[in-house]
């Protein structure tokens, strides 16, 4: 998607006008990451909106002029002397990438609903952003529900629950502690799956660009679900029990259970690490993800040295001090940097 025109211009309007869901807005604001431009584009067809929006309330809008108005545009020639008919479809050309406007009103059944109106009972959404290297602990969500965000994630969801389920959006990683409702189950979206939970504690790992999404649960049943718009590929659903895992493939969709290995997947929000007999780099990979930093390991041979310990909220510099201990190591540290290196091979 690098354009308006590649892209879905009947979302950008629902979007401008508040007017989507959800996982509509996921879409619209994932495409408006990927470029300066996308965002130069709806900052156009916002400004063209904001036009129409004058116009209206100059002109004290016309209804039946407004459909002349838009009959004019969808079939100019009908309206027009011949003669006059490339100067309009020049114009209509131009802006030919902006006429999904158009076709939401007509859907709608009235162009006022797009040219001026607002609907006064629309749904009225929230995020919560998590910045880099920070973790945003127990953010309470209106049904009481607890949200802790690891770094670069962000969480969208109503400002008030209503109809029959309670529907978030996550893009990157949460822990969820819900709170039960058997009446108003809890709907996860999470890239290409969809977590369903009543009342339960789970992670979600689903960052964008990510090769897949994961679903590790602690307590309570969740069902996982994955999306897909491939009519030869029904969807797929696991249900996850605690200690199990959910992983969907995102390439080509595959969704499995498995019993979950890692004893780790919460370290990010608890500190407390658990190693048994791991190779040295997976203890490496565990830490900078729980830490946020980076750990370099000078010579390839250390990637293989087994470790086992237990660490419990404690602060990096200790846990890193305690592994060079271990193996006889040289520690450096720069900043958020540190390196571990082999004190033989400084002999």
């Amino acid at each position: 998607m690098e354009n308006i025109g590649n892209f879905d211009c009947e979302l950008l309007a629902k979007y401008l006008n508040g007017e989507n869901s959800l996982q509509e807005k996921e879409e619209v604001e994932t495409w408006l990451s990927q470029s300066d431009k996308n965002r130069e584009e709806l900052e156009h067809y916002k400004a063209m909106l904001e036009k129409v929006d004058s116009f209206y309330q100059a002109k004290k809008f016309d209804e039946n002029q407004a459909w002349k108005a838009v009959r004019t545009q969808i079939s100019p020639e009908k309206v027009r002397p011949i003669q006059q008919q490339k100067t309009r479809k020049e114009v209509i050309a131009q802006f030919y990438k902006y006429a999904a406007i158009v076709v939401v009103a007509l859907l709608l059944g009235s162009v006022a609903y797009y040219l001026g109106f607002r609907n006064p009972d629309k749904a009225i959404y929230g995020e919560v952003i998590s910045a880099e290297n920070q973790v945003l602990n127990e953010y309470v969500l209106p049904d009481g529900s607890l949200v802790t965000l690891n770094t670069n994630s962000k969480l969208l969801f109503p400002k008030k629950f209503t109809g029959n389920t309670r529907e978030v959006t996550i893009i990157g990683e949460a822990f969820f502690d819900v709170q039960r409702n058997p009446d108003q189950p809890f709907v996860i979206n999470a890239g290409n799956a969809q977590v369903k939970v009543l009342g339960t504690s789970f992670n979600v790992s689903a960052y964008p660009g990510a090769e897949t999404v994961e679903v590790v649960v602690q307590t309570g049943k969740v069902q996982v679900v994955s999306k897909t718009t491939n009519a030869d590929k029904p969807k797929e659903e696991v249900f996850l029990t605690p200690g199990e895992k959910g992983t969907l493939l995102i390439s080509n969709n595959d969704l499995t259970k498995t019993v979950n290995s890692n004893p780790n997947f919460l370290a990010w929000k608890t500190h407390d690490l658990i190693f048994n007999t791991v190779p040295l780099h997976e203890v490496v990979e565990c830490l900078e993800k729980a830490y946020h930093i980076e750990i370099n390991l000078m010579e390839p041979e250390l990637n293989d040295l087994l470790y086992e310990g237990h660490f419990d909220q404690k602060p990096i510099d200790f846990v890193l001090n305690v592994i060079r201990l271990t193996f006889d190591l040289e520690l450096s540290v720069e900043g958020k940097h540190y390196t571990l290196t082999s004190r033989t091979n400084n002999q």
